[in-house]
C-alpha cells in the first residue's frame, strides 16, 4: 500500500452567473501547464460523472463531476504528486445573457471546487514487495527522504493554490497568489443581478 501525505485541502465557493464549460476548458489547460496531465489523458481523468434533475423547480439540475489527476516526475518513479477536483454544480439554470453585442449561454448556478492535494509515495508497491527495501522504506521516507519530500508536498501545494486563484480569477473573486500581468485566459463570471 503506498504512503500517502496529504498536502492541503482548500475549496472555491461560488453563487452567479458563469460559464462552465470555458472554466471547465481553463482548468483542464491550467493542470496541462502544471504538467498534471499529460497528452490524451485529459479524457480518462473524470471517473464519475453524475447528473440529476430534479422535479422540483427551485432544485433544477444538480452536478458532480470528480478528476483525479496526477503528476509523474521523469527521473522518479518513487513518488506521484496528486490534484484530485471535486466541482459540485446546484441550482443550475440555463440563462442566456449579452455580452458584447452577443447572446451567450451561460448557466446560474451554485458551484463549488474542491480541491484535494497530496502525495503518493511508492505508488506501484515496488519498495513495500522488495524483500529489502520494505525494511528500510519507513527510515527512508521519514529520515534520509525528507527534505526532499518536504519539497514534493511544497510543490503540490503551490500547484494547488495557482489552480485556486485561476479560478477564482475566473469568477472575478479576490486571491492571494501573485497576480500575473498577461494571463491566458478570460475572465468568465458576470458582475451585476441577473
Amino acid at each position: 500500500m503506498p504512503v500517502r501525505i496529504d498536502a492541503i485541502k482548500t475549496r472555491v465557493k461560488y453563487y452567479g452567473v458563469f460559464d462552465f464549460k470555458q472554466i471547465y476548458r481553463d482548468v483542464r489547460d491550467k493542470l496541462t501547464d502544471l504538467s498534471y496531465i499529460k497528452g490524451d489523458d485529459y479524457k480518462y481523468i473524470e471517473p464519475y460523472y453524475s447528473e440529476k434533475e430534479s422535479s422540483d423547480p427551485r432544485e433544477a439540475k444538480t452536478i458532480w463531476i470528480w478528476w483525479r489527476t496526477k503528476k509523474i516526475e521523469e527521473n522518479s518513479t518513487f513518488y506521484e504528486q496528486h490534484i484530485d477536483l471535486d466541482f459540485h454544480l446546484r441550482f443550475c439554470r440555463d440563462m442566456e445573457v449579452m455580452v458584447d453585442d452577443a447572446k451567450k449561454r451561460v448557466w446560474k448556478a451554485e458551484i463549488e471546487v474542491l480541491m484535494d492535494s497530496y502525495v503518493l509515495l511508492d505508488p506501484d508497491d515496488k519498495w513495500k514487495n522488495h524483500w529489502f527495501l520494505k525494511t528500510v522504506l519507513p527510515l527512508f521516507y521519514k529520515r534520509i527522504w525528507r527534505k526532499r519530500r518536504e519539497d514534493r508536498k511544497n510543490s503540490t501545494i503551490t500547484d494547488t493554490y495557482k489552480v485556486q486563484a485561476m479560478i477564482k480569477d475566473s469568477f472575478e473573486m479576490h486571491h492571494f497568489m501573485p497576480r500575473t500581468p498577461d494571463q491566458f485566459f478570460q475572465p468568465y463570471g458576470y458582475k451585476g443581478n441577473v
